[in-house]
């Protein structure tokens, strides 16, 4: 093979693997927001779940506020399974972009091995 054509598919293979180390910090970053917006649900929880128990307090029960937490409650239930699914989604992407990002480096290591051959 030509040297000039090594040239080119490693720089061709050099701009993949660079996307797809791209892709891969991308794909982190997604891991960090959810992980955040988990933290903030739970806290969420938390505190609902702490306005609950002192509508349910010494001196009687609060109806409208228990109903309301309820409603609270289950509107972060919700939003803790939307996140849940998107968690999967974002996992098998980050999945996918580390066995591109390994096979990119592979085909830059072959293409290497290639010119080194040529040129010695």
């Amino acid at each position: 093979m030509k040297r000039d054509r090594l040239d080119l598919l490693n720089g061709l293979r050099q701009r993949r693997l660079d996307a797809c180390r791209l892709q891969l910090a991308s794909v982190s970053q997604c891991e960090g927001v959810l992980e955040s917006r988990l933290r903030e649900l739970a806290r969420a929880a938390r505190s609902i779940l702490e306005e609950q128990r002192q509508a349910v307090g010494a001196g009687g029960v609060d109806v409208g506020c228990v109903a309301e937490c309820r409603r609270r409650r289950q509107k972060v239930q919700g939003a803790l399974g939307l996140l849940a699914r998107r968690r999967a989604l974002v996992d098998e992407v980050a999945g996918l972009a580390r066995t591109n990002l390994e096979e990119a480096v592979r085909q830059v290591e072959v293409i290497e091995k290639l010119s080194e051959r040529v040129s010695g």
